[in-house]
């Protein structure tokens, strides 16, 4: 008799496009497993994501303003709510997989920071080796997360489709070394699923950011009245704010200019996407340069404005500030977060430099890991009030 997940499966293969990634031909786990009898593989990777421990802390982990600010700011789980759904849509209109679409969407900021970008910033200047959330991601699904540890399994044992696309979310803007992570391809573009997701992150965050900046009151109509995108939006008689259309116009246009590149190349497989040594899921070129011209306005005047600045120089001492109190005693930090290091660390004793290369990885971990009111929490606990923002 078939299976629910086998017949779900047949589905796929019958109506995703020929470029599209099915779960029947996943990569697979680093630690195998038995196939679920209802669902196919890339929707229990959505499902293991949405039960983690990391995925509920990004409620309370910034996007712009911290989450004290306001009850209707976004957080980093809206905003993952939000890239799924704008990548849904853009797989369904391609015939992409929405199953693994949805995986990589809920799971691409599992490595965020608390404070947002700026606590990515403090780490990145203060690890040796710099800090990316993406990065962290990785390492979250793949060594953190301990749901799986009674199985002698470390992570979430994610599939190799979602755990790429994790890492890759961010090609859209910078290239990935190649010595990092090698065992997901860095070098290699990823699937078309994992495609949709580098143009939905940022479509998400240019228009809900202009929505909290207008909100906030840092941001007016009148302020942004001569930009191209505000413009072309502003045209014809709908009653709707032309910003609430900024979605719908970058939507529409990812799905347009991506048909006329895929019809073009004609790809017969999702093996041979990743012979294409460039984006093919993309905005056309007068769609990109109207949202960086967006992108840029909202960097000077709302990422720069005093009130957002402020916000963010707060986050940033406080990062700095655990991270050299953990970094002067590893004492301070919890038991069960030292106990795998305790022996090397009592091993190398006062020689800085040692004790320093154990303890960079786990510190490292646990800070990346807090929410924003645990930071606060902590910070009150081992060095006093939080800086005034």
């Amino acid at each position: 008799m078939t299976s629910v997940r086998e017949a779900l499966e047949a589905r796929e293969a019958r109506d995703l496009a020929p470029y599209a990634v099915r779960s029947a031909d996943t990569r697979g786990r680093s630690h195998p497993i038995a196939k679920d009898p209802i669902r196919p593989d890339f929707q229990r990777d959505r499902d293991r994501i949405i039960h983690s421990k990391a995925f509920r802390r990004l409620e309370y982990k910034t996007q712009v303003f911290v989450n004290h600010e306001g009850d209707h700011y976004r957080t980093r789980l809206t905003h993952s709510l939000e890239v799924w759904q704008i990548g849904e849509t853009i797989a369904k209109a391609l015939g992409l997989n929405p199953d693994l679409v949805g995986a990589i969407a809920l799971g691409h900021d599992l490595g965020h920071t608390p404070f947002g970008h700026s606590g990515e910033d403090a780490l990145d200047r203060l690890l040796p080796g710099g800090f990316r959330h993406y990065e962290q991601g990785v390492r979250v699904v793949e060594d953190l997360e301990d749901a799986y540890a009674d199985v002698g399994q470390r992570g979430l044992n994610l599939t190799f489709e979602v755990r790429e696309g994790i890492l890759k979310h961010v090609i859209w803007k910078t290239a990935l070394p190649a010595e990092r992570f090698p065992h997901l391809e860095p070098t290699v573009f990823p699937s078309l699923e994992a495609q949709a997701i580098n143009i939905a992150d940022p479509t998400a965050f240019i228009s809900h950011d202009l929505d909290d900046g207008l909100r906030s009151g840092i941001l007016s109509e009148e302020m942004l009245r001569t930009l191209a995108i505000a413009k072309r939006l502003a045209r014809g008689s709908d009653a709707m704010p032309w910003y609430r259309r900024v979605i719908p116009f970058l939507v529409s246009d990812v799905i347009e200019a991506s048909q006329a590149r895929l019809a073009a190349l004609d790809l017969r497989s999702a093996e041979a996407v990743r012979t294409v040594p460039e984006l093919l899921i993309d905005f056309s070129p007068e769609a990109k340069a109207e949202k960086e011209e967006l992108a840029d306005y909202l960097y000077e005047h709302f990422y720069e404005d005093y009130r957002v600045r402020r916000m963010r120089r707060q986050g940033i001492q406080i990062i700095e500030a655990l991270y050299a109190a953990f970094m002067g005693d590893w004492h301070l930090l919890p038991s069960e977060t030292t106990a795998p290091a305790r022996e090397a660390l009592h091993a190398a004793g006062h020689d800085r430099d040692a004790r320093n290369r154990i303890l960079e990885p786990i510190v490292r971990d646990y800070i990346a890991g807090m929410t924003d009111r645990f930071a606060y929490r902590t910070y009150a606990e081992l060095i006093g009030p939080p800086p005034a923002a």
